[in-house]
């Protein structure tokens, strides 16, 4: 589940997603998972 307010990343394609309401399921670009951006 995708968390409000959280950024998101591609590791693929670097596209970058900021979530402005949460909801279930899994972000995916590229056909994988995106991984949540910490700042690294």
């Amino acid at each position: 589940m995708a968390k409000e307010g959280a950024t998101y990343v591609c590791d693929i394609c670097q596209q970058v997603v900021v979530v402005q309401k949460a909801g279930a399921g899994t972000l995916v670009c590229c056909n994988q998972p995106m991984r949540e951006y910490t700042g690294d």
